[in-house]
């Protein structure tokens, strides 16, 4: 009769320690799940990974669209990681369904599908799965534009370009007579030296950018993490000066060199040119 006694005062100690820790949990896994209903809740930073290796890379999901799909950046170290990658031009959102990387032309290359509570999970082409989870540094919802340089663990990531990015020039033959239908069209970004950086800036001369004046568009390819992390959108000619406005509202000043390139001044950080594709 005693242990009989005994029986209900043990399960009443120990029934609410373990009502708690269930419910506990059953909110940890309910706030793991990944939201597929809109891209703006994508948007920010995740991390990529291959099963069985130690390959992971970090990258950005960006809300605005370049070409047919929206844009993501990812750096150079990604594509060495994971090959399959440089098929890779953007990101589409199919509506509560699953995330697809798509190429330059829109095909999808990889299809990220909910498992569960926990990360993407996609299938290549040789039956590898690649894992995609929100990264933990970074809120869902933020944009690209308000995001910090990311440290890639095995790659090396350039140093971001400080904010808010000012750049002078050196003195441009003519420049005031340069019309802004003439500046308009793709342009290479190089860095010291004349070396490419594998970045392209298109200059639209008709579409309206986001934050005045003319429309300017970042290749999702773009490797140079300090363009990158500026990303432009707005373009204008400024007494004889090419501005270009960052997402974020600062912008840059170039002035134009005898050879037809845009040039900004060495004293105010590394050499960065534009050159007419």
């Amino acid at each position: 009769m005693h242990a009989h006694r005994r029986l209900p005062l043990r399960l009443g100690r120990s029934g609410p320690a373990v009502v708690v820790a269930f419910s506990v949990m059953l909110v940890a896994q309910a706030s793991a799940a990944i939201d597929l209903t809109s891209v703006e809740k994508l948007a920010g930073q995740w991390d990529l990974s291959l099963n069985d290796t130690n390959r992971r890379c970090r990258l950005v999901l960006r809300a605005d669209e370049a070409g047919p799909s929206l844009a993501l950046a990812m750096p150079a170290g990604c594509r060495r990681a994971m090959p399959l990658l440089t098929e890779v031009g953007g990101w589409k959102l199919q509506p509560g369904d699953h995330v697809s990387f798509a190429d330059a032309h829109g095909k999808e290359v990889l299809a990220f599908l909910p498992e569960g509570d926990g990360p993407l999970l996609a299938k290549g082409p040789e039956g590898e799965t690649y894992r995609l989870s929100a990264a933990e540094s970074s809120a869902q919802g933020q944009r690209f534009g308000d995001l910090p340089a990311v440290q890639v663990p095995g790659f090396e990531t350039p140093a971001p370009a400080p904010a808010p990015l000012t750049i002078a020039a050196t003195t441009a033959p003519a420049a005031s007579s340069v019309k802004p239908d003439e500046i308009a069209g793709r342009y290479s970004v190089l860095r010291e030296g004349g070396k490419d950086t594998g970045c392209m800036i298109t200059l639209d001369a008709k579409a309206r950018g986001l934050k005045g004046g003319n429309k300017a568009l970042l290749a999702p390819a773009c490797r140079d993490q300090g363009i990158v992390i500026f990303d432009p959108v707005g373009w204008a000619m400024e007494k004889g000066k090419l501005k270009l406005t960052a997402r974020k509202g600062h912008h840059a000043l170039f002035e134009q060199k005898g050879d037809g390139t845009w040039e900004k001044e060495p004293k105010e950080g590394k050499a960065l040119s534009l050159k007419k594709m």
